[in-house]
């Protein structure tokens, strides 16, 4: 261990595996990948069981892949299980070597690590059912805490930047992504609001961006601060218009991408078929999608709105960790209207989940809402086929521009919704 300044969300403070009593091992249903040093490690293992799981489940990586990070992988068993799980769903590596034995990936996980020069930033993934509650069902919202923490030498940093003496976009990195979770936070406007409003300054941003006029990065904050705090320009937010067509053509992709994706995690087809059945499209070949809007809209205002009213800082705290674990807006990147693209598509999918799945249950419960985030960050955000090909779907649509996306993110208000 070393200590390190570390800047992380306050419920990390919370966080230790459960073990055998979690409900999604994460040594199920993903590959482990092993860096070459592991390998090695793993090669010169003397032990009665766990050699023999070793030569059976130890594989090379023998592609244009390869390489000392990922140099080799575990072959899961017939039911999708990492072979050196015992019967308890526990690691029989770290039971009986300690720690230190485990790759990088699994001593990692489910942490992220990111780093800006100096200084660590540590979140989580919610593909952890553990930090899916610690982290969403706080209807205070998510802090950050800046302070010396322990790393472990064998974490894996994901992403990395450098501003040290550098005069670009990237001395405005962390200014602006504040102010982005900010935006997020901001409880004066609904989520979906929040979001567009988002849009309109990464929209801004990206043409700084491309001009390279990086001077103007401060004015800028400084001119949405104002903004957000506005009530006049708050209420045109709220008079935006939603698109129930394209929000009706995200679920029918989501069907379709389902099927390319070749998704297997058990836990997440539940509440795919669930939301299918709540949608009313199970087992139906032709889709009239004039049905389909008024099915989706009875689940929305009868039983998504209901709850959502009440639990609407389960979204907001969804959107901030996946922004501050993926350091969003990746300045270094220069396509942060395409990062903003990529959270809104998958806000919209995640949303539809809700709806098509409160219309089966006939409501949710916060333990639901758990399942079906958790779940879905595990099968859609760990899944570069899924989410692929739901960006082609609105590049090939000409939805990309602002204009669409907050029709797509739009809720439909309330006094509109005339259905029986």
């Amino acid at each position: 261990m070393m200590k390190e300044i570390v800047l992380t969300p306050t419920y990390m403070n919370s966080f230790s595996c459960i073990g055998s009593d979690c409900e999604d091992s994460c040594c199920i249903g993903w590959q482990v990948t092993l860096n070459k040093k592991t390998y090695q490690k793993y090669k010169k293992i003397k032990h009665a069981e766990l050699s023999v799981k070793l030569n059976k489940g130890l594989k090379r990586i023998k592609n244009q892949t390869a390489s000392d990070s990922k140099y080799a992988y575990f072959s899961m068993d017939s039911e999708k299980r990492c072979p050196m799980l015992n019967e308890k769903n526990l690691c029989g590596l770290q039971l009986n070597f300690g720690e230190d034995m485990l790759s990088p990936v699994c001593t990692t996980y489910p942490r992220m690590l990111n780093k800006i020069d100096q200084e660590y930033e540590l979140s989580a993934k919610l593909s952890c059912p553990e930090i899916a509650r610690l982290a969403l069902l706080n209807p205070d919202g998510i802090d950050f805490d800046k302070k010396e923490y322990e790393v472990n030498k064998n974490w894996s940093t994901m992403m990395s930047l450098k501003t040290d003496g550098v005069n670009n976009r990237d001395l405005f990195s962390w200014e602006v992504r504040e102010f982005a979770i900010d935006i997020v936070q901001n409880r004066k406007l609904k989520i979906s609001d929040r979001l567009i409003f988002l849009g309109l300054f990464m929209n801004r941003l990206q043409e700084i961006l491309d001009r390279k006029n990086y001077q103007e990065i401060n004015r800028l904050v400084n001119e949405y601060q104002q903004k957000i705090n506005n009530p006049a320009y708050l209420h045109s937010l709220e008079n935006i218009n939603d698109s129930l067509s394209l929000q009706i053509e995200t679920i029918l992709e989501l069907i379709a991408a389902r099927k390319r994706s070749g998704v297997t995690s058990s836990r997440y087809l539940e509440c795919f078929n669930d939301m299918i059945r709540g949608l009313d499209l199970d087992g139906k070949e032709e889709i009239l999608k004039s049905k389909l809007e008024d099915t989706y809209l009875y689940n929305y205002t009868n039983y998504y709105l209901p709850f959502m009213n009440e639990h609407e800082y389960i979204f907001e705290n969804y959107v901030v960790n996946y922004m501050f674990e993926s350091m969003f807006p990746n300045m270094a990147s220069g396509k942060i209207f395409k990062d903003y693209t990529k959270l809104s598509t998958i806000f919209a999918m995640l949303k539809v989940h809700f709806v098509g799945i409160s219309g089966y249950s006939k409501g949710l419960s916060t333990d639901q809402a758990i399942k079906i985030i958790q779940s879905f960050v595990r099968a859609i955000e760990h899944n570069d086929t899924y989410l692929s090909g739901m960006m082609e779907l609105l590049e090939e649509n000409g939805f990309t521009t602002l204009a669409h996306i907050a029709s797509l993110l739009k809720d439909r208000k309330s006094e509109e919704i005339h259905v029986q």
